[in-house]
């Protein structure tokens, strides 16, 4: 298993963010993304390839904002045949650490032992309150991560200031995928941050997403199952069209690997969704990667928009998604 990094800097709001245990939502979600589950129901194997997060019919997931739940699934078919058993990456979960703290367990995260899961917060160091204008001690830059750059290295960086980590050089020439979320929501959605970032929650449960965007709070599960299968067309027309356009080779290096190819279907469901959705007009609003993934023949692919719009359709919000005709 390659290295695989999450940099997750809280909001302002972090200490009112939901938690489970010491766990934020956000860590929760994407400790659950990471994780195998059992595969005895291989009836259900695209219901999110490695990581199901399926619960019984009288079990499910409350949507942000609402007391109604959802079964925990995201529907995904990108791993064809019936997966063989594989060993789950070993994942660190560090909360508002502080630099050196990041640094150590960075750099004691072996090639084989898979994931690193952190949560990074940039603290007012105290002992500088002076007039003097100075670094903030604890903030991770990306010079940081310069030296680990010597390894095949995905990273997953969660901030409002995100943007900052799409310039890291290739100085040894290895694969190097920088997955950065938008800088910023729309208004009507930020006070429902304190639920966990909405672009965790499309790496997590697409479908739970997109209807949260939607200010959809009811979904019988019947049809919960049927949007499923939108979803798992979308992925399946991402997964053929990555393979077949002009994209970058680190992205191949790492598309082989299950967990960080559900990852990166699930970062173009969430960039094509925002890019059509009304409400997050401006670059700002949607995702960055790095190297930057094709637009035409990826991204703004019709047959993908398509998809998208018929599942608004499907779910009768259509009126909140642009037409073709009306982007930029």
């Amino acid at each position: 298993m390659l290295d695989t990094w999450l940099l997750k800097e809280p909001p302002a709001e972090a200490p009112k963010e939901v938690k489970f245990s010491e766990l934020t939502m956000d860590m929760f979600r994407m400790l659950q993304t990471l994780e195998r589950e059992p595969q005895e129901d291989f009836n259900h194997i695209y219901d999110s390839s490695p990581a199901p997060g399926r619960l019984p019919i009288d079990k499910g997931y409350a949507m942000p904002g609402s007391k109604t739940s959802y079964p925990l699934v995201s529907a995904c078919q990108e791993n064809g045949d019936r997966p063989l058993k594989r060993e789950n990456p070993h994942k660190y979960l560090l909360y508002k650490p502080t630099l050196s703290q990041v640094l150590v367990f960075l750099a004691s995260v072996g090639y084989d032992l898979g994931g690193l899961l952190t949560s990074s917060k940039k603290e007012i160091d105290h002992l500088n309150k002076k007039t003097v204008q100075m670094k903030e001690m604890h903030c991770l830059y990306p010079g940081d991560l310069y030296p680990f750059t010597r390894k095949p290295l995905f990273i997953i960086v969660d901030s409002d200031n995100s943007f900052v980590f799409q310039h890291i050089p290739r100085y040894f020439g290895q694969p190097l995928i920088v997955l950065m979320s938008p800088q910023d929501v729309p208004s009507t959605f930020q006070d429902q941050q304190h639920n966990g970032s909405l672009f965790t929650l499309f790496l997590h449960s697409p479908l739970t997403a997109f209807c949260f965007i939607c200010n959809i709070l009811n979904v019988p599960i019947h049809h919960w199952e049927r949007c499923q299968s939108y979803i798992d067309r979308f992925v399946t027309e991402a997964s053929r069209l990555f393979t077949r356009c002009r994209i970058d080779s680190a992205y191949l290096q790492f598309f082989g690997d299950d967990f960080l190819r559900l990852l990166l279907l699930r970062y173009i469901f969430c960039d094509v969704v925002l890019h059509l959705h009304r409400s997050f007009k401006g670059r700002q609003f949607r995702p960055r990667c790095q190297p930057a993934l094709p637009d035409g023949d990826l991204l703004d692919h019709p047959a993908l928009q398509h998809l998208v719009l018929d599942l608004a359709s499907h779910l009768e919000v259509r009126g909140h998604f642009m037409d073709s005709n009306e982007m930029d």
